[in-house]
């Protein structure tokens, strides 16, 4: 299947703090490694090839449709970010490894790029959150969310990340917040 986005260059520059003049190039790669390696995570292969068939048929509907529009894009959003940040900060050239910049600007500190990234994370924990708890409020619209089998990517229970520590009470349900967080 040819590679579709869930979410465009101009949905992340409207959603985000991600300036309008960032190449769409570096844009929709990062869009494809938070897909692939974030959202697929949570909602499973069955449901991830699901919804790229979807979109690249324009027949979302129903409860997908919600999905996607309402929960996944937000989410993906953020993550997106989270992986866009150290390639705008860092470009590789012919002489390696370089920080950029421009004569108007200065560039950041490692510190300043790590709390940037640590803000974009807990915004895209908590869209993934809600994206969780309508995924487990509404299975039997959405039965993909449950069908994966071997060598597939199982949909993962939402993990908590706060700052560099991941939470989970084991049994795949986090409840210390039940404003945000439901179980299944």
């Amino acid at each position: 299947m040819p590679e579709v986005l869930f979410i465009s260059p101009n949905y992340l520059k409207r959603t985000t703090m991600l300036n309008g003049g960032v190449d769409e190039n570096y844009i929709s790669q990062a869009v494809l490694i938070a897909q692939d390696k974030t959202l697929q995570l949570y909602l499973g292969s069955d449901l991830y090839d699901a919804l790229r068939t979807k979109i690249s048929g324009n027949t979302l509907a129903g409860a997908y449709q919600t999905l996607v529009e309402t929960y996944a894009r937000k989410a993906l959003a953020w993550w997106t970010m989270v992986e866009l940040l150290p390639t705008l900060h860092v470009k590789i050239d012919n002489g390696g490894l370089v920080i950029r910049s421009s004569d108007n600007t200065s560039p950041i500190t490692q510190d300043d790029l790590h709390r940037e990234i640590e803000r974009c994370r807990q915004n895209a924990n908590f869209y993934t959150a809600q994206m969780y708890k309508y995924l487990c409020h509404n299975t039997a619209a959405i039965p993909e969310y449950s069908t994966n089998v071997q060598n597939r990517i199982c949909a993962q229970p939402f993990v908590y990340y706060q700052s560099g520590l991941t939470f989970s009470r084991g049994s795949g349900r986090y409840t210390n917040n039940p404003e945000l967080y439901s179980t299944c």
